[in-house]
């Protein structure tokens, strides 16, 4: 079975949409808003860029077929620069306030693994 078919999208839209509702109650400004948006959706595209690398490495293994490695070393370098990129961006929005972006982050993992098909 495919990792992607593996998720239950209904629970994934479902907590990622209460843990991004959470992060906008502890926002102060539209600057703020803004931020934690990018930090929320550079998350979620981290971990569609983790899915898809690890959907295609397994592929490969199983099937014996090489894997695309130009493809592979995008979405692992591309995984770093997303996030990278949106956290450092919050820091400069954020201040000393950047723990809120840190553990939109952190607890979106927690949403990957609470939306997994339990078989």
């Amino acid at each position: 079975m495919l990792t992607s078919a593996k998720i239950d999208l209904k629970k994934y839209f479902l907590y990622s949409t209460s843990l991004l509702l959470i992060a906008f109650a502890s926002s102060r400004s539209q600057k703020e808003y803004l931020s934690l948006l990018i930090v929320f959706f550079a998350a979620c595209l981290n971990q569609w860029m983790l899915v898809t690398a690890v959907r295609d490495a397994s592929k490969s293994a199983v099937t014996g077929v090489p894997a695309n490695k130009l493809k592979m070393l995008f979405l692992i370098i591309g995984k770093v620069a997303v996030i990278a990129g949106a956290l450092i961006f919050s820091v400069q929005i954020m201040g000393n306030r950047v723990i809120i972006p840190v553990l939109i982050y952190v607890l979106q993992i927690a949403v990957l693994y609470l939306s997994f098909k339990k078989t």
